[in-house]
């Protein structure tokens, strides 16, 4: 056999063993039918109002559904348990993803019924000594001073300088630049000092029926804060003292279901607290005519007598 002959005929074998190897490989594969469904998308879900949600009224489970989408939403929720009782900032359509900035936020969610957030100006003395925190509990004390003398005709002069606990067991939502429920910055953990300024005001939460004495007690003398424990539960009962005087009285042409819808907090509110009854002041002028409910003022009544060229006022 020539050489030729030879090389050739071991071409040939090893391409014989290379086909047979390559058809070995393609035999173990797997065959996919030509009907065989295609691999599932991955989707992402989303929570959406099954419903038209309105503005101001907490959301239940039912109000809400889960929707299927290809995309992560950003800002969106992803379960139904983390939209259920939060409130909408505005109308929600139905068929509308839940968004984070559709949902009231921020401060007013950490006021309870009934309560108001009020900003009081504070210092170092004021606030303890730079010591209070947000989330902390204050007494709010104040102190009137008697007045020098009258300012001009309307002047209300304090009878007395006085000292008074105004609120008790108040919660602090602001202090400062911290707000309750943010992450603390500024801290020396090494320590256990926190470096921060000198706060200017604190926002504190307080029923609705105590904004009117602590403007009163901002305006006419000096507020202080008195931090105590948290687990000191002990309240004053405001209702064993004496109800000051209200500026606005209730007309006397009110029916007794309006005349009991004068004692809400609300309309407690409205109505007013004099600062002259409100101080303890003896000397206070109007007092037994000011309060809710008087159906009676004193009107001065003049009858005119004309007798031929001669006129004459007669009060009666």
């Amino acid at each position: 056999m020539s050489k030729l002959t030879k090389i050739m005929a071991a071409v040939l074998i090893s391409l014989a063993l290379g086909m047979a190897v390559l058809a070995w490989w393609m035999g173990r594969q797997p065959v996919s039918p030509a009907n065989a469904p295609a691999a599932k998308s991955i989707t992402y879900a989303n929570v959406v109002a099954a419903k038209k949600l309105e503005m101001g009224k907490p959301i239940s489970a039912g109000d809400l559904k889960l929707l299927d989408l290809p995309t992560a939403v950003g800002g969106a929720y992803q379960n139904i348990a983390s939209v259920v009782g939060k409130i909408p900032s505005a109308d929600i359509p139905a068929g509308t993803l839940i968004m984070e900035n559709s949902l009231v936020r921020g401060l007013a969610l950490q006021l309870a019924a009934g309560e108001r957030a009020v900003a009081v100006p504070v210092d170092e003395v004021v606030a303890a000594g730079n010591r209070i925190e947000a989330g902390d509990y204050v007494d709010v004390f104040f102190t009137l001073k008697q007045s020098q003398g009258s300012q001009g005709a309307g002047s209300a002069e304090i009878g007395k300088s006085q000292a008074r606990l105004l609120a008790s067991r108040r919660r602090v939502l602001v202090y400062g630049a911290s707000a309750i429920g943010e992450v603390k910055s500024g801290a020396d953990t090494s320590s256990g000092i926190t470096n921060r300024a000198q706060a200017r005001t604190v926002v504190l939460a307080m029923p609705a029926d105590q904004v009117n004495p602590l403007l009163l007690a901002m305006q006419n003398g000096k507020l202080m804060l008195a931090l105590r424990h948290p687990e000191d539960a002990g309240m004053a009962d405001d209702n064993l003292f004496a109800a000051p005087a209200k500026v606005l009285g209730g007309k006397p042409e009110l029916s007794g279901t309006q005349r009991e819808a004068l004692q809400t907090v609300d309309n407690q509110a409205f109505a007013g607290i004099d600062l002259f009854s409100w101080s303890g002041s003896a000397a206070y002028p109007g007092k037994a005519s000011s309060s809710i409910g008087s159906a009676e003022r004193r009107v001065a009544r003049t009858l005119e007598i004309i007798q031929g060229n001669k006129q004459a006022n007669v009060d009666f």
